[in-house]
């Protein structure tokens, strides 16, 4: 994971990214060390020590040390876990769970070297955390489940102070602006109408209107952090026993541009949208990525304006209606396909796919690569054992990685 530094990289609140990183890695260290002993234990007996030694450069060290080490270095842990693979983990933990061990790896060497870490890629490391933990059924999900929970609040604070700044209106303004929505404010009884109307304005409208204040894109950032955090969490509860790969799927079903397409048009979003001449002239009204797009910004305004518990009230029973259609059992979850990072993963670990012999998973390099402070850009390439399959650009490093993995499967003839 390549870690990209913004202006607003380290945390509020007297406790920095690197400080947050540290935090996630010692209780995955804590879950790690004694899934790994029972593990191995089971496969090698009383010789898994020495075993487990022999897959670390330091091996030649004392008995002591490198029981120390074993026990104190979550990278020691992960490695042993990753060389161990086919011996003793890949019948108790999944792909997906793989290419979290080869992440995390990463984000620990990086951590250790001091590297600046951004909010987004906190967000990502802690997340990452959590799932592997969840993975092994750890008594540390609960304390990693609130830290991903400060993180994301962090974040979407600090998208809010630096990124979103709204023009102020005056009072009659306001009065204008509530008149011409008052049918869609019934439903999201905002209490500021200018978030709302500022979600509702595409760059193109703002483009022909250059003094009409601020367009959707910001917004739309904080709103797609808030689906993926709150689908997950509405899946996670209302699913406990699905493994991670499983809920992915299932989160790709509730929060892919199809389905926001149709949350929004429940809400007869297209009718209420600021759309340039054109866009409006070639049916941008009905065009699902507009929808979509628009839908996430109003999530992230309704954010700002009134709270996460808010926006919970507003999402859940649209996720509700999805998932009453889908299935939820292990064996009725028929494909990753859904989730092209996964199904990429899934591709290229296979044993049919020649230009893997290694069998690692998929490696994403991701950077800004222009844009402004308040409509960044970021392009990400994917490697697969060394060599480039796809590359993609977008306004998020998660989302860049998405296109590169669409990238990815177009030159492979998959999709």
């Amino acid at each position: 994971m390549k870690l990209v530094t913004t202006h607003f990289g380290e945390l509020s609140m007297g406790v920095s990214n690197q400080e947050r990183i540290g935090k996630a890695l010692d209780f995955l260290r804590q879950g790690l060390f004694f899934y790994t002993e029972t593990k191995m234990q089971a496969v090698h007996g009383s010789n898994w020590m020495t075993k487990a030694t022999s897959h670390l450069s330091n091996h030649k060290k004392s008995k002591q040390q490198v029981d120390k080490i074993i026990r104190e270095d979550v990278s020691a842990l992960l490695t042993i876990v990753n060389r161990e693979w086919d011996n003793v983990f890949r019948n108790s933990l999944s792909q997906p769970d793989r290419a979290l061990v080869n992440e995390l790896i990463e984000v620990r060497n990086q951590w250790a070297h001091q590297s600046t870490f951004s909010t987004d890629d906190t967000y990502r490391a802690v997340d990452s955390v959590l799932r592997l933990l969840r993975s092994i059924s750890s008594p540390q999900v609960a304390e990693m489940e609130k830290q991903r929970q400060d993180v994301l609040r962090l974040l979407t604070q600090e998208q809010a102070r630096h990124e979103v700044r709204p023009i102020p209106v005056s009072p009659a303004e306001e009065s204008r602006i509530r008149n011409r929505l008052d049918e869609l404010l019934k439903r999201i009884p905002f209490q500021n109408a200018y978030l709302l109307n500022q979600a509702l304005t595409h760059t193109s409208y703002k483009y022909e209107n250059p003094n009409t204040g601020e367009d959707n894109e910001q917004l739309e950032f904080i709103g797609d952090a808030l689906l993926t955090f709150l689908s997950g969490d509405f899946l996670y509860k209302r699913n406990p026993d699905l493994r991670e790969g499983k809920l992915t799927i299932l989160r790709s079903n509730l929060v892919d541009t199809p389905q926001l397409a149709k949350f929004a048009a429940e809400l007869d979003i297209g009718k209420w949208m600021r759309l340039g001449r054109g866009e409006d002239i070639s049916g941008g009204r009905s065009k699902p990525s507009l929808l979509c797009n628009v839908f996430e910004a109003i999530v992230g305004a309704y954010y700002l304006d009134s709270g996460v518990e808010a926006v919970r009230d507003l999402v859940d029973p649209f996720f509700e209606k999805v998932v009453n259609d889908l299935p939820t059992t292990e064996d009725s979850i028929p494909s990753i396909r859904d989730d092209v990072k996964g199904w990429l993963q899934q591709v290229v670990l296979d044993s049919g796919f020649a230009g893997n012999p290694s069998r690692r998973p998929p490696e994403y390099k991701t950077e800004r690569s222009g844009g402004s402070d308040n409509n960044p850009e970021f392009i990400s390439v994917v490697y697969v054992a060394g060599s480039e399959y796809g590359r993609g650009k977008d306004s998020s490093t998660r989302k860049a990685e998405k296109r590169a993995a669409e990238d990815a499967l177009h030159n492979l003839g998959l999709l």
